[in-house]
């Protein structure tokens, strides 16, 4: 049903250490809690986030229009060696036509379909792959589907973005409208999660002339903290003009 592609919105794994923000903007209102797994300097890791919208108004939060992720400044993307998914690919053949090693991540969460007497929840699945570079910048496409009780899939692309200070890796992405019946209103969402992190993959390459096996760290927790923990920010758009923006700490290790 509601297709939402909240891309770098994540979450799920647990952790030692885990930060919550919440941010209430007109009416809708957002709850984010981000971390590490594992949560050690300097070592491979998988970055996790949770989200519940809300609305003062009872019904649901508007549909999201847009949403930008700046993540910590230090930390590191190893994407060398992995493979990556055209958007053609995914439209025709989903998921599984995408290679094993270009994978980055996965998620889900609840989606909402207003009626003229009923709100419709059902769950959505998301699949995050390393697409082609663009000018050198890395990109991400995202597959979210639900199946019932409507069916919708929908593939975007998130691009890597310049990030202010204090602040590092940027991503941001463009979430088309998401029909589903008639009568009913945009798709929006209540809760999303999705995890980027280690994908597993091992790929071989010439060392000193000999081929060596190398292991794909994937994402890196910076090698320092900064005193009050890692900052991260989220800023998201929605359909009806408003904006939410958070700017949640992760929690140096401890």
């Amino acid at each position: 049903m509601t297709r939402k592609v909240g891309l770098p919105l994540v979450g799920a794994i647990t952790c030692a250490c885990l930060f919550v923000a919440a941010v209430a903007w007109a009416t809708n209102t957002l709850t984010v809690t981000e971390s590490f797994t594992p949560d050690k300097l300097g070592a491979p890791t998988n970055l996790s986030i949770t989200a519940q919208f809300a609305s003062s108004t009872g019904g649901p939060p508007s549909p999201i229009s847009k949403l930008t992720l700046y993540a910590p400044a230090g930390l590191g993307v190893d994407a060398h060696g992995a493979g990556v998914c055209s958007e053609q690919v995914l439209r025709l053949r989903g998921p599984q036509g995408c290679p094993a090693d270009s994978r980055v991540g996965f998620g889900g969460g609840v989606g909402l379909i207003e009626l003229p007497k009923q709100v419709i929840r059902e769950r959505f699945t998301i699949d995050f792959f390393f697409a082609p570079r663009e000018h050198g910048h890395l990109a991400l496409l995202a597959y979210a589907t639900a199946v019932a009780p409507v069916a919708v899939e929908i593939t975007v692309i998130a691009k890597e973005v310049p990030a202010p200070k204090p602040y590092g890796l940027g991503f941001s992405v463009e979430i088309p409208p998401i029909t589903t019946i008639p009568g009913a209103t945009l798709a929006s969402v209540e809760s999303a999660f999705a995890t980027f992190g280690s994908p597993n993959v091992a790929y071989y390459e010439n060392v000193h002339g000999k081929r060596t096996l190398v292991r794909l760290k994937g994402m890196v927790v910076p090698k320092s903290c900064p005193r009050g923990g890692f900052p991260t920010e989220g800023k998201i758009d929605f359909a009806d003009g408003s904006t939410l923006t958070v700017d949640p700490t992760i929690p140096c290790p401890r």
